[in-house]
């Protein structure tokens, strides 16, 4: 785990404009058309979803981890983007030493009255889990009209035994960040210390915020999906500082791959 602080400048004049600009939305809204006190839309009003997300508060939105024996849910974090989509993020971790396979995580959103108001599955972005790694998970929920009344998400996990044993072992090694302007970058070598040619690689990298959640996760593009036993390549992701990145303070990387089968010569 690698700690790294994101400095970013913040406008002390916009802020004062949107608490105004709400607090004007707030008003208007509880008197209602033509002064109606009930606070109820005229026939024919044409309020949209837009208007309603003003008043749309994510952050009472609870998170309801289900967990096995062998794998659980972790560090989930849930947020509205600039874009007003809904964001669910969070981490698989295998805590058995079995492999994990055919993973799906599993989303129910629901309302105040315990409904259930849209449901998702999100295949793993890898097809094995290793005993002791994590697996990051992202999800967008973009349906406005759907989430503005969600109360609760409940995320869980299916998933398949794995028994066979990896004989590749690929680590990250001599990992270090700098930066360049308004990028992070962050330089390593991947090196398959194992006994067998590896496929399939993947590298993700998570970032967190102070408490812990999970906040983005970036793919890093590697040269080669293949590597032989003993091999190693290098790698840099860069991140862009901008107003569209949450907040982080660290962040993990997690290597993710298949043995390759071995042709009889």
């Amino acid at each position: 785990m690698t700690s790294v602080k994101k400095r970013r400048a913040t406008s002390g004049i916009f802020a004062i404009f949107l608490i105004i600009f709400f607090m004007s939305f707030t008003f208007l809204a509880s008197c209602g058309p033509e002064g109606d006190s009930t606070g109820q839309a005229a026939e024919g009003d044409n309020t949209d979803a837009k208007e309603i997300l003003y008043l749309f508060d994510y952050k009472k939105i609870k998170i309801e981890k289900t967990s096995s024996i062998d794998v659980t849910i972790k560090n989930c974090y849930l947020y509205l983007d600039i874009y007003q989509d809904l964001i669910i993020l969070g981490e698989v971790e295998n805590v058995s030493e079995v492999n994990k396979t055919d993973i799906e995580i599993t989303l129910d959103f629901y309302g105040k009255s315990g409904d259930v108001i849209t449901s998702a599955r999100i295949p793993a972005a890898a097809n094995y889990l290793r005993g002791g790694s994590r697996l990051p998970f992202c999800y967008y929920l973009t349906e406005r009209e759907k989430y503005i009344d969600i109360s609760m998400v409940k995320i869980g996990i299916d998933y398949k035994d794995y028994y066979e044993r990896f004989k590749g072992n690929p680590i990250v090694e001599n990992e270090s960040y700098h930066y360049e302007g308004d990028f992070l970058i962050i330089e390593g070598k991947v090196i398959n210390l194992g006994e067998r040619k590896i496929g399939n690689l993947k590298l993700y990298c998570t970032f967190f915020n102070d408490k812990n959640q999970v906040v983005f996760i970036k793919n890093c593009h590697l040269p080669r999906e293949e590597m032989n036993r003993g091999q190693e390549q290098e790698f840099v992701l860069k991140v862009l500082l901008d107003e569209y990145l949450p907040e982080f303070t660290h962040y993990r990387f997690e290597v993710f791959f298949e043995d390759e089968i071995e042709v009889p010569v």
